[in-house]
């Protein structure tokens, strides 16, 4: 993972957490505004502060929930070349896997069974470079058969 992609997880995360840092300090304020203890006077003064701290926040809220959200589909894309690059990581450990049997069968007197040449088969059928790129050897054992 390169520099930028870790810096725009974490900023994700970050924003995500700020988020709720937010939602609970509104929960908190609001029920301190609830429980005011004092006189008519003073309450007006507090709602009246509690009023423009409340502006402020939502509109730094939504400022961070926007950034957030522009930056969802490229934490989205991330994820998924993640996923995609793991799947790939275990298909070629698979073939290498299949090719090795392969090998072993051939170069063993063991007769090649039916679920054998099934198998090799669809070692055929992959594409030759999702194979060969990190393994190699699995690309060739399939084209030596």
């Amino acid at each position: 993972m390169t520099t930028g992609e870790e810096r725009l997880r974490q900023t994700y995360r970050a924003l995500g957490l700020l988020i709720k840092q937010v939602e609970v300090a509104f929960i908190k304020r609001k029920a301190d505004l609830r429980a005011f203890q004092g006189t008519r006077e003073d309450y007006r003064e507090t709602a009246s502060e509690y009023e423009a701290w409340k502006s402020r926040t939502v509109h730094f809220t939504n400022c961070a929930r926007e950034r957030r959200g522009e930056l969802e589909p490229r934490i989205r894309l991330l994820n998924e070349a993640r996923v995609i690059d793991e799947m790939r990581s275990a298909l070629r450990t698979l073939a290498q896997a299949v090719a090795d049997h392969r090998d072993g069968i051939r170069n063993s007197s063991r007769v090649e069974t039916t679920a054998d040449r099934m198998l090799w088969v669809q070692l055929d059928l992959l594409p030759r470079t999702s194979v060969c790129r990190s393994t190699g050897s699995a690309g060739t054992a399939s084209r030596e058969r």
